[in-house]
């Protein structure tokens, strides 16, 4: 269902994009963004996360880190993309709206647009992977949802695994949310 949501979303928007006279003031998708940041932030004064599990989380966010862009690096042998920008469109983390945003404004459309669909897929993949891979280990399916841990596939997470699974996805999706406009900006001053 949450799969059919997104991509209706997204058709929806092109089409009220291009055929009509739809136009939005470029401030209201960071006006937008801000609000999401600030709703993800009231969800995690209400979330008593236990500090016992900090290394746990640490771990886990520098799993997904490296993971994926070790995956990033290895697709840099075969894509004729610069790796800066192969870095930059992982470093989204499945946060396809800010890292998008963020592609297109600092380098091109075209290139705003790759880091969209991919990490749409990643996010798509994660729904998909999620009741398979929480059978042999919870924490891969933490990494695996990256940034989107802690919103769309809490959800899921919860469901497939155990309270402290869900703990921890909340806290790592935190932690990772805040790294993509870091790590995004940082790799596109390599251009």
């Amino acid at each position: 269902m949450m799969v059919l949501l997104l991509l209706s979303s997204v058709v929806a928007g092109v089409f009220a994009g291009r055929w009509t006279s739809l136009r939005l003031p470029d401030w209201s998708v960071n006006a937008v963004l801000y609000v999401i940041v600030f709703l993800v932030g009231v969800d995690l004064s209400k979330e008593k996360v236990r500090f016992d599990v900090i290394k746990k989380v640490l771990l886990s966010v520098a799993a997904t880190v490296l993971g994926t862009y070790s995956g990033a690096l290895v697709l840099s042998f075969f894509s004729p993309m610069k790796r800066f920008e192969l870095l930059a469109v992982a470093s989204g983390f499945g946060w396809y709206s800010l890292s998008a945003i963020i592609i297109s404004n600092l380098h091109s459309t075209q290139l705003g647009a790759i880091a969209f669909f991919s990490n749409v897929m990643r996010e798509l993949y994660a729904i998909v992977l999620t009741p398979i891979l929480s059978r042999y280990s919870k924490t891969a399916v933490v990494s695996i949802a990256g940034a989107t841990s802690m919103d769309t596939l809490l959800g899921p997470i919860s469901h497939y695994t155990d309270r402290e699974t869900s703990l921890l996805a909340f806290a790592h999706g935190f932690i990772v949310t805040m790294l993509v406009p870091v790590l995004v900006n940082t790799f596109l001053a390599f251009r």
